[in-house]
């Protein structure tokens, strides 16, 4: 099969037009960048349905095979063209995005428009077990840059848009609230929980900390104002799973 060496193709032209919110809400898809997210993809059962990559690139064609997509081979220039990184090594794959998620258990809700630490807090709720939502007023999170900061985390989670539900809210705060490390006695043991962790610029709105049931802060020794959002979120995660552990073991006692 020849590569397709023109960006006028129609796979091509139809691959582009993801990069746009518009475009992802009027297919109901977005676009994956590099082997090891679209492996994960593959893995998780998630639609794909077309595999962009250069000619001789076999991982990229194993994978099309194995998710039944089309695979589309294409010269570099082309593959630079439906990329969303300056120099793409590929495969780049079309998906078809999932439709809203029921979340059951804990979860986080973000409020960020910073597609790197949407996409990073992503990965790390599934990592440490946590649903997701997402403010909609917030960053895409199927937008290409969100999914590929998260790495596949949006194949290993449930992913929802709206409020924090009736969940039991913990806001993230720089300073004045309960250490997180103490969360072990706090939590309740039969509701889910939900970590609240707004915009690294601004925070939490003022009205959704006063409203939330409880207000954590990392302790740090070091004279540095605030952490990235990413790096906060992920440390009370981990911190909220040891305690969900911690009361779990208690209940074996």
């Amino acid at each position: 099969m020849e590569p397709v060496s023109s960006t006028r193709n129609q796979h091509v032209v139809r691959a582009v037009r993801l990069h746009r919110a518009r475009g992802r809400r009027e297919a109901d898809a977005t676009l994956l960048e590099g082997p090891h997210v679209l492996a994960e993809a593959v893995a998780s059962g998630a639609s794909v349905t077309d595999v962009f990559g250069l000619v001789d690139d076999r991982t990229a064609r194993a994978l099309a095979e194995q998710a039944g997509a089309r695979w589309i081979p294409v010269i570099a220039e082309v593959l630079r063209k439906i990329a969303d990184t300056d120099n793409p090594r590929g495969p780049i794959a079309i998906v078809r995005i999932p439709g809203p998620t029921t979340l059951g258990a804990d979860r986080i809700w973000l409020d960020t428009s910073d597609p790197g630490n949407a996409g990073t807090l992503i990965r790390t709720a599934a990592a440490f077990g946590f649903g997701v939502m997402m403010d909609p007023e917030a960053v895409d999170p199927w937008s290409p840059k969100v999914v590929r900061s998260a790495a596949g985390g949006h194949f290993r989670t449930a992913l929802a848009s709206g409020p924090p539900g009736d969940a039991h809210t913990i806001a993230t705060v720089v300073e004045g609230g309960t250490p997180i490390t103490e969360i072990a006695r706090l939590l309740p043991e039969e509701r889910p929980v939900c970590l609240l962790i707004g915009n690294e610029a601004h925070g939490l709105a003022r009205q959704l900390v006063e409203e939330a049931d409880l207000a954590v802060t990392i302790p740090m020794v070091g004279k540095i104002e605030s952490l990235n959002a990413a790096v906060a979120g992920a440390i009370c995660m981990y911190e909220l799973m040891l305690a969900r552990r911690s009361l779990a073991a208690r209940r074996l006692e």
